[in-house]
């Protein structure tokens, strides 16, 4: 790596304890960069105890290059560079990052990783830039740090790595590459042949068969696009989208007067969740983004008269909360064996201490909701029975992104007109719209339960969630739900002009009133955060799910046998070490979506962390050893909003408050601030 510079007022940030070789670029060494060492906010006070290393954009001609020697060849999922940010003192985090791997150290990749970073000019507090290397090979690893301002100052490097399994030979051979100052050119080298003259005829059949399959291939071309042209809906979902994914800030819409036939929409509690399909840690089924479990759907057994619809004695949903002690992949087998023993139902507050267990003690707990849970139990049981999901008009839907791509299907941003209002009149607008679509190679059992997911989430009826307006029953089969005109909340505040201290508690209300509705129903989310809220005019905000699959908030999960998506830094505790799911989880999620809000969602909860030392952090918890460390609190959240926040991270899920009770002061304090 390139040695570090002198700013003007004498600093040296240098790395002064390398112990290879010296001279314009040190080799062959160990330095500050690895001593587990992390520099202060402050540069002067830091730099007496050597603990960052600096360039400046105008002392050499290229961007620094830092490249890595390991032992051995590694599997690597994530890198974490700690860096300072006193932008002020033209000091930023760097602008991107290009990280290259290589088996022998001479010939890197031609496909590298890159990683811009969102510039950040309002906290100047050093952070970890943490960046997922989807689990590269290499023994060498090379990152180049463009610059953002004019200097880069780093204090620490850690890899997340395995040793790789497998043998792995070095790069035999590269294009060359010819650097001068102004440009990067690529030349490739023409190998000289030695082998003897090929036989005429031989090449002659080479080059019939070659001709065959382009001609073949222009054919199929030609079809492809003479359908396309006679299809009034979008292509498949499926294929790979090359469209932007900028945002829109036009109105939305959607359409549609034609009832799906009831017959279509089975309430079939029947749950069989393949554990090879299972990819989203907060949903047992694969299309209803706000629950995974709820009481309502056994109770639904003595509403639904339709023969078709009855659910059978053989039903998991009993288990309205799994206790389980692995991670949440679980077979119909396995849930079949757990239903010989009882599983706890989250009970609301007032009656948090006569907790009961099994199918049979869902009579008792409707006797002790209180009169407005029951009123809300009862709406939407009657919703489940009433309501039809619209036939959506594919060809009033146009394509614009994609948003997400999980294990269940694909999710675009679309533009619609006709949206259904909440008042069941016709919109004339156009409008934003979020298209979920169903693998075109789903099976018949996973249609049924697609549909049946999209009719139970229809009948939620909140004015913070994302409602579904719609679906489309033609394959490939899709669901249309509400989509904001703002984005995600996450990439809302990390861009926009930060919003007023009374509004970002605003938007904080409405997300504990839409938890609080599902909170009423014993709906548990599993996966709450900043990412998969919306926001729109007038900061007007709705829960969704469409931030979990998405890849611009890949780093936000922690794999679990690297390929279970855990958002670790949202999870409560006894969600990742005890695979338990409840309300009370969510309320812990909250707690973490709080943080993120006042923090402007531009510092990553336990950002000093690595998703191992997260992990070992919770493990305090679970051993109850008094160590654990709770998210830091911003500089400008309110004294009592931390505390809060601290009341929703506690051991015992049984002290957390209520979303009701969270929603109440939140609306005090909103109204105070206000005032």
């Amino acid at each position: 790596m390139p040695k570090g510079d002198k700013r003007s007022n004498g600093i040296e940030l240098t790395d002064m304890v390398y112990d290879g070789q010296w001279g314009e670029e040190l080799r062959g060494g160990l330095g500050q960069l690895v001593d587990g060492k992390f520099g202060g906010d402050e540069i002067r006070e830091a730099a007496k105890n050597s603990a960052w290393v600096g360039w400046r954009n105008d002392s050499r001609p290229n961007t620094p290059v830092i490249t890595f020697e390991f032992d051995k060849v590694r599997e690597f999922s994530a890198v974490h560079l700690y860096c300072n940010n006193k932008f002020m003192r033209d000091v930023q985090v760097f602008s991107e990052a290009i990280i290259s791997f290589s088996i022998g150290g001479r010939h890197f990749q031609d496909e590298p990783i890159r990683y811009t970073y969102v510039e950040d000019n309002i906290f100047e507090n050093s952070r970890n830039v943490s960046i997922k290397l989807h689990h590269r090979i290499g023994k060498w690893v090379r990152i180049e740090l463009r610059f953002s301002a004019r200097w880069i100052l780093i204090s620490e490097v850690v890899f997340d790595s395995d040793v790789a399994q497998g043998n792995y030979t070095p790069e035999s051979q590269k294009p060359a590459i010819g650097k001068d100052k102004k440009t990067t050119t690529l030349t490739k080298e023409v190998p000289i042949s030695t082998a003897h003259q090929e036989d005429p005829l031989y090449v002659a059949i080479v080059v019939g068969v070659l001709t065959a399959l382009v001609i073949l291939l222009a054919v199929a071309i030609f079809l492809i696009v003479h359908r396309h042209r006679h299809r009034k809906c979008f292509a498949s979902p499926l294929a790979k989208s090359t469209v932007s994914q900028k945002r829109t800030i036009d109105n939305y819409s959607g359409c549609g007067t034609s009832m799906l036939p009831e017959n279509k929409m089975i309430i079939d509690c029947g749950l069989d969740v393949k554990s090879d399909e299972y990819q989203e840690p907060y949903q047992a089924l694969k299309c209803a983004p706000y629950f995974s479990y709820s009481t309502v759907l056994l109770e639904m057994k003595d509403f639904v008269k339709d023969s078709n619809t009855a659910l059978s004695d053989s039903s998991n949903y009993d288990y309205a909360v799994p206790e389980l002690s692995s991670a949440p992949l679980l077979t119909k087998r396995r849930l079949d064996s757990l239903s010989e023993r009882a599983t706890d139902l989250v009970e609301d507050k007032l009656d948090l201490d006569t907790r009961r267990s099994g199918a049979g003690s869902i009579r008792s707990k409707h006797s002790t909701r209180s009169p407005s849970q029951q009123e809300v139990f009862i709406d939407l049981k009657r919703r489940l029975e009433t309501t039809n999901v619209i036939e959506f008009p594919r060809h009033r839907l146009r394509m614009i992104s994609k948003l997400a791509e999980g294990a269940f299907g694909t999710v675009y941003v679309a533009e619609a007109d006709g949206v259904p209002e909440y008042n069941g009149t016709i919109t004339s607008e156009k409008r934003l719209v979020a298209v979920k679509f169903l693998c075109h190679d789903a099976t018949v059992k996973e249609r049924e339960e697609f549909e049946r997911d999209v009719r139970i989430l229809a009948a939620l009826s909140s004015p913070h969630l994302a409602r579904v307006l719609g679906a489309c029953r033609s394959p490939p089969l899709a669901v249309v739900l509400e989509y904001l005109e703002l984005g995600d909340l996450c990439a809302f505040l990390r861009t926009a002009v930060p919003p007023a201290p009374h509004m970002l508690l605003h938007l904080a209300t409405q997300i504990a009133a839409g938890m609080q509705y599902l909170e009423s129903l014993n709906f548990v989310h599993r996966d709450l955060a900043a990412r998969n809220c919306l926001i729109g005019k007038n900061y007007q905000v709705k829960i969704s799910d469409f931030g979990t699959d998405n890849e611009a908030y890949a780093c936000d999960y922690y794999k679990v046998d690297g390929r279970i998506p855990l958002p670790l830094r949202w999870a409560a505790w006894e969600s990742v070490l005890r695979a338990k799911y409840t309300t009370k989880s969510d309320v812990w999620a909250f707690g973490v979506t709080l943080h993120e809000i006042f923090t402007l969602c531009r510092r990553r909860p336990y950002e000093h962390l690595t998703d191992n030392e997260v992990l070992e952090n919770l493990s305090h918890l679970q051993a109850d050893d008094g160590i654990f460390e709770c998210v830091e609190r911003s500089a400008n959240c309110p004294r009592d909003i931390y505390d809060m926040m601290r009341e929703c991270w506690r051991r015992d899920e049984l002290e957390r408050p209520a979303f009701a009770e969270i929603h109440l002061f939140l609306q005090r304090k909103a109204s105070y601030i206000a005032t």
